[in-house]
C-alpha cells in the first residue's frame, strides 16, 4: 500500500505558537498560530482541498509547576484562568480538526524532543526556545524561523522522520476510522 499523505500540518497550539504546511518538494510554510479558529478552519480546509494532509497537533498538557501557590497557600488565579482558556482553545483546535475530516495526531512534547534527541535536562525555557529556533532555522534555511513558529517547524520534522521511519508509531495514535485515510 502506497501511503497517500502529501502534507503535513504541524501545530504548536499555544498562544505564542505556531503552524507549519510542508508539502514535499515546497518550501515549509511557517506563521503564527492564528488567533481565531475560523482561521484554522478555513486553512485546514483549504489544504485539505488541494491535498491528503496529515495534521500532528502538539499535546498540551498541565503541569504540576503550572498551577502556582503563593507562601500564604493561595492560587495564582490569572494563571490557572489562562491555563484553562488554552486547554478550551486546544479542545476546540482538536474538535474544528476532525469536524474538517482530516486525521491528527497528537504529539506529546517529550516525544518530539526525545526522538528528535532535542532535549537537555534543566535548561531553562527561553535557552531552549532560543536553541530550538537555531536548529529549526538550521534544519529549514529557506523559511524566516521565529520564536513563534520554530516548534511548529520542529514538530513537522518529526512528523516526517515519524512518517518516513516508524509510520506504525503513527498509526497506533490513530483511531482505526483514520487509519484508512492514510492508504
Amino acid at each position: 500500500m502506497e501511503l497517500k499523505i502529501n502534507c503535513i500540518i504541524a501545530i504548536d497550539p499555544g498562544a505564542n505558537g505556531g503552524i507549519v504546511i510542508y508539502r514535499p518538494g515546497e518550501t515549509p510554510k511557517a506563521a503564527k498560530m492564528p488567533k481565531n479558529i475560523a482561521e484554522i478552519k478555513e486553512s485546514i480546509e483549504y489544504w485539505k482541498s488541494i491535498s491528503t494532509p496529515l495534521v500532528f497537533i502538539e499535546k498540551l498538557s498541565v503541569r504540576p509547576d503550572d498551577i502556582a501557590v503563593s507562601e500564604n497557600g493561595e492560587a495564582n488565579m490569572g494563571k490557572l484562568f489562562r491555563i484553562q482558556k488554552m486547554i478550551a482553545n486546544f479542545e476546540q483546535l482538536k474538535t474544528t480538526i476532525a469536524l474538517s475530516g482530516v486525521p491528527y495526531v497528537l504529539v506529546h512534547p517529550m516525544k518530539w524532543q526525545n526522538t528528535l534527541k532535542l532535549r537537555k535536562p534543566k535548561e531553562e525555557k527561553a535557552v531552549r526556545k532560543n536553541r530550538f529556533k537555531e536548529i529549526a532555522q538550521n534544519l529549514y534555511p529557506q523559511v524566516k524561523v521565529t520564536l513563534a513558529n520554530a516548534d511548529a517547524l520542529l514538530i513537522m520534522h518529526f512528523g516526517r522522520y515519524m512518517l518516513q521511519n516508524d509510520l506504525k508509531w503513527v498509526m497506533e495514535q490513530l483511531p482505526r476510522t483514520e487509519q484508512r485515510k492514510l492508504f
